[in-house]
């Protein structure tokens, strides 16, 4: 027996279009268009509706939309989507290899944006949504090196009470403090080698900094090449400068 409710057509097409995202992470308009059948200037006001909502948001470097990762509250996520955007943009055409944006959650970073769809060079181009290790990748690293002492002690400890194997790392405090005075004094931070979890079948290497304004890391960047094609003392010559750049330039556009 059918409820006497009526259904609220505005509604149901908002959801179909945020299924046809989750179902398809950085779709176009276009792509929408054709997996959810509504009309593009409709399909237009509900994508609007859900970037207000903090649902979505439009990738700025390729126009793709994004469902927010799911968090505490997932509108957070949405200056520093907005910040990075137009900086990685511009990183594409003066990087050729990708270069990727991560924010603390807990005691990993979250990729939230990445240019790697813009890459002339394919380093695996799923990496939103990654988590970078804080102790073994280069954001992570940066992230821990540069924030305020009270945070990275909070972020050890919760590290240092984990099981995992790969956490382990957290319970020498002499050598972690050496590798982020390391870190420290370069400026910059670089991925350990035996660290693959975004890895294809041909290892690769990062280097990051971070994202500040005054004391607090707003976010890290970093710049992933293959390692059989440049070494790092050539990437952090020609690709160290316009990376701090840029990072600059997203703590500018930051806008909470």
């Amino acid at each position: 027996m059918k409820s006497g409710i009526k259904r609220v057509e505005a509604l149901a097409r908002g959801l179909a279009v945020l299924k046809a995202i989750y179902a398809r992470p950085g779709a176009s308009l276009h792509e929408l268009h054709g997996s959810t059948g509504v009309a593009k200037a409709t399909l237009l006001r509900s994508l609007r509706t859900l970037q207000d909502g903090g649902f979505v948001s439009r990738r700025l470097a390729d126009g793709g939309y994004l469902p927010l990762p799911v968090a505490q509250d997932a509108a957070q996520w949405l200056p520093f989507i907005e910040a990075a955007g137009p900086a990685l943009e511009t990183l594409s055409r003066t990087i050729a290899w990708p270069t990727d944006l991560g924010v603390r959650d807990g005691a990993s970073l979250l990729v939230l944006e990445s240019n790697r769809r813009l890459s002339s060079i394919r380093v695996n181009r799923q990496a939103l949504g990654a988590r970078p290790h804080m102790l073994w990748s280069a954001m992570g690293r940066a992230y821990l090196a540069f924030c305020p002492q009270a945070e990275r002690e909070e972020i050890l400890a919760v590290l240092c009470a984990s099981d995992a194997p790969e956490d382990r790392a957290a319970r020498n405090p002499r050598r972690i403090e050496r590798l982020l005075n390391e870190t420290r004094e370069r400026g910059y931070a670089v991925r350990d080698a035996r660290y693959g979890v975004l890895d294809l079948a041909r290892p690769v290497s990062a280097i990051a900094v971070p994202v500040r304004r005054g004391e607090r890391v707003l976010a890290c960047l970093n710049c992933v090449w293959l390692v059989d094609v440049m070494e790092e003392r050539e990437v952090v010559a020609r690709y160290l400068a316009p990376l701090r750049a840029a990072a600059e330039d997203i703590a500018r556009r930051f806008t909470t």
